[in-house]
């Protein structure tokens, strides 16, 4: 049975650094790719998939086509589309983006956007992932700290409920404000080291995943809940 998520102004509260240690608890995290395009392509998989069924994909895309976007553009669209069947709805939409992927890397990169991001300024390279199907200010900032091109803040839209509920800041007018406010959070409250960092964006979005859901959270099996304002967080 669920708790009450009606705000609780007296539980003890947690500093960010020993939220994120406590969320270790939450094991079998998603190993995301380091390599950028990768990466890109890894958030174009699929929508409302599990974590599994995207590394799956994901492993089965880079035996055929495989990640050079070259290959992708070269590849039989009949095979892209069987293979994007299995990302969920609208499969043609998902080859599409593939295809447009591979056609932004080429375009702008020479088929290498590791290397073009590391030449540019980070705003540069920030606005140059904004170009990626699907990608936005929260994939860009989670390419460039997972590939190690600029060891900055992410949270995912489930991390960011997480700390809502917990009382770290309040829900925001607009989803762009709550992610510039988790940010923040991140920025001053937490490491400034690129492992921590990856860790905290990884464990803050299995917690919502799985605990601290966005309809039904499981608060009585929260190690969290005997720190946790119980802030409502409807945006997310």
């Amino acid at each position: 049975m669920q708790t009450s998520l009606a705000m609780t102004t007296d539980a003890p509260r947690l500093a960010l650094i020993d939220v994120v240690e406590t969320l270790r608890c939450h094991g079998n995290l998603p190993a995301l790719p380091t390599d950028p395009f990768q990466l890109v392509l890894w958030d174009n998989m699929g929508g409302l998939i599990t974590d599994a069924q995207r590394a799956a994909m994901f492993a089965d895309f880079g035996r055929t086509p495989g990640f050079k976007p070259a290959a992708i553009l070269a590849a039989d669209p009949q095979a892209l589309l069987s293979l994007a069947k299995r990302g969920g709805m609208r499969p043609h939409v998902r080859v599409e983006r593939w295809q447009a992927s591979a056609a932004i890397a080429l375009e702008r990169c020479g088929g290498d956007l590791a290397a073009t991001l590391s030449a540019l300024p980070i705003a540069k390279a920030r606005a140059l992932l904004k170009r990626f199907p699907v990608i936005g200010d929260p994939g860009a900032d989670k390419i460039l700290l997972f590939a190690g091109i600029h060891v900055r803040p992410s949270i995912d839209t489930n991390g960011l409920r997480s700390l809502v509920r917990l009382g770290f800041f309040p829900q925001q007018a607009s989803y762009a404000a709550s992610y510039k406010a988790g940010v923040a959070l991140l920025s001053a409250a937490g490491k400034p080291e690129r492992e921590w960092l990856m860790q905290a964006y990884l464990r803050l979005r299995a917690h919502g995943k799985r605990l601290c859901r966005r309809g039904t959270p499981l608060c009585q099996e929260c190690p969290l809940d005997p720190f946790c304002a119980h802030a409502p967080a409807d945006q997310f």
